[in-house]
């Protein structure tokens, strides 16, 4: 993977983010909160360490548990409402962005997916990532 630099933010303008280096991670995730989040089959999203990205703007929070059931925060404008990014205690130190709230989608390059056992069966996923059903070993 090359170093890049994304940028991206809510509908409104209000928050700006901006993540510069090596995505550690990118993938799809079929949990049914990351579904009830994005309003479809999954929540695509780009893992970074935490201190590589930096968020302009103010943003609410939800805690819940997160797919795993471990605990998560969702971070969202307070304007506009759109799902910005996440954090989770289950991946200290890491941040996991939206890839819906990217300036430019395109860079998204998703590798596999997760929590597949909760795939809608009209999800269909790319044949070229790899699936699993819960989280396996190597992603965290």
């Amino acid at each position: 993977m090359t170093t890049i630099t994304l940028t991206g933010g809510c509908v409104c303008g209000a928050v700006r983010y901006r993540a510069t280096g090596t995505p550690e991670m990118q993938g799809l995730c079929h949990c049914r909160n990351c579904q009830r989040l994005g309003g479809g089959g999954h929540v695509g999203f780009l893992c970074f360490p935490l201190e590589a990205v930096i968020v302009e703007g103010e943003t609410r929070e939800t805690r819940g548990p997160g797919g795993s059931g471990q605990p998560a925060e969702r971070h969202f404008c307070p304007t506009c409402c759109s799902a910005l990014f996440g954090l989770s205690e289950m991946m200290p130190g890491k941040i996991n962005i939206y890839a819906g709230s990217l300036d430019d989608p395109g860079q998204f390059k998703p590798a596999f997916a997760i929590f597949t056992r909760s795939r809608r069966p009209w999800d269909l996923l790319p044949a070229d990532i790899a699936a699993y059903e819960t989280l396996p070993p190597n992603v965290i």
